[in-house]
């Protein structure tokens, strides 16, 4: 018997079959949501964000400066929709690329470089486009047929208010909704970048997981948002606490105390002009219930950075001219990593919470399609494994010595 015959010979005949092999996904459970703050701990994603949320606040200082931002009108109101929805997908692309980065971490257990995320980031480009335009899409569809045709029918002099008051009932069914649909559909914004990571299918699959994720288990989805909400705040309160001790710490210098607190008074103003251009444009014009980043703003404005107000001395050149602007200039980098960190909070939660509520999409971050390919690969190899003995036993039965040579007369008899 050959070593190869001897080796496939000695394999165990009561080796699972390749058929019952299935791969065991990890169970995820509520308080994998407390990993988040670890998980959102990347400076690469922080300044992504960071980026993202700069860019969705300028696109809306340039909102406020058009003069239709003050019109309440249908035009105007289309055009909000229309405003909105470019920040959405802003968002949606700087979600999705930092959600790359976190289910790499997350799923494969791998380190990307910004290259190697960028790479796989090109694939999800055009569902980061296309979800929230649909979510919103669909949003706008519902509220038109179901809110704004039977407000204007009810506008006909005599019969529609008539009807209004005989169709309530049904009237309000469709208000109400319109009005639970807004919810998922901002509710979505906390796993549909997520979705759009992990899972590497078509834009159109993606929205329909978004809708199955968001209408299997809301309550899920809206327990760990909240929770979500709260260690974002945590976060926000360390952070800002950390600048807010040294400013305290400025009354109590000995030596030029005086220059530093002046240094950290024009700091002060230096991000405070940012921060109050951002609140006011943005906050007037923006509805609160559909935008947390105004909240935000409006809250680092005001809580942290206070009320503007007079310096009681006067105000030496080189603190209001070198000092106050480098110091502002370093404090609004932290602060932007500190708002960085946060939205990856954001987004970190909403990766967890889908792997919650989709347990069985565990493994679509290596796609559907490779796992079946790998997985016939391996029923194909244990075949091949299983058939090598039995067709190497009868080599090893018919098996003879090699015949003598012709030329070669047989042996003497022993006498």
């Amino acid at each position: 018997m050959t070593d190869a015959t001897a080796t496939s010979a000695d394999k165990p005949a009561s080796d699972k079959p390749a058929d019952e092999w299935k791969p065991e996904p990890r169970q995820w459970t509520w308080k994998d949501l407390f990993t988040a703050p670890m998980l959102a701990f990347k400076p690469k994603c922080m300044v992504v964000s960071a980026v993202t949320l700069a860019v969705i606040g300028l696109w809306y200082w340039l909102y406020a400066q058009c003069e239709f931002s003050h019109a309440y009108t249908l035009q105007s109101n289309l055009i909000d929709w229309a405003w909105g929805l470019v920040a959405l997908v802003i968002f949606s692309l700087g979600a999705s690329l930092v959600a790359v980065f976190l289910k790499a971490d997350l799923l494969d257990d791998e380190f990307l470089s910004f290259g190697e995320a960028l790479t796989q980031y090109k694939s999800r480009i055009v569902p980061a486009l296309l979800v929230p335009v649909f979510l919103v899409a669909l949003l706008g569809g519902v509220y038109v047929a179901l809110i704004y045709l039977p407000a204007l029918a009810s506008s006909i002099p005599f019969v529609g208010p008539t009807l209004y008051a005989i169709l309530y009932p049904l009237v309000f069914l469709f208000s109400l909704f319109g009005f639970l649909l807004s919810i998922a559909v901002w509710l979505s914004t906390f796993v549909f970048p997520s979705i759009i990571a992990i899972r590497k299918h078509g834009w159109f699959d993606n929205v329909v997981d978004t809708i199955e994720a968001v209408g299997t288990k809301p309550h899920i989805l809206a327990a760990s948002l909240l929770l979500s909400l709260i260690m974002m705040g945590f976060a926000s309160w360390i952070g800002l606490g950390a600048m807010a001790q040294l400013k305290s710490q400025t009354r109590y210098l000995p030596g030029d105390a005086n220059a530093v607190q002046q240094t950290e008074t024009r700091a002060k103003e230096f991000v405070q002009v940012v921060l109050d251009s951002f609140d006011q444009h943005v906050s007037a014009h923006v509805d609160p219930s559909h935008s947390l980043l105004q909240a935000g703003a409006s809250t680092l404005s005001s809580a942290f950075y206070g009320t503007p107000s007079g310096s009681s001395y006067s105000r030496g050149a080189y603190q209001q001219n070198v000092t106050g602007p480098i110091a502002g200039v370093w404090q609004g980098i932290i602060l932007a990593l500190i708002l960085g960190y946060v939205a990856n909070l954001f987004i970190a939660g909403g990766m967890l919470t889908y792997l919650l509520v989709r347990e069985d999409d565990y493994w679509d971050d290596e796609d559907l399609e490779d796992l079946d390919k790998l997985a016939k690969e391996l029923e194909e190899e244990a075949k091949r494994d299983q058939g090598a003995p039995a067709a190497a036993a009868p080599v090893a039965v018919v098996a003879t010595p090699p015949p003598a040579d012709a030329g070669t007369p047989p042996p003497a008899a022993a006498t």
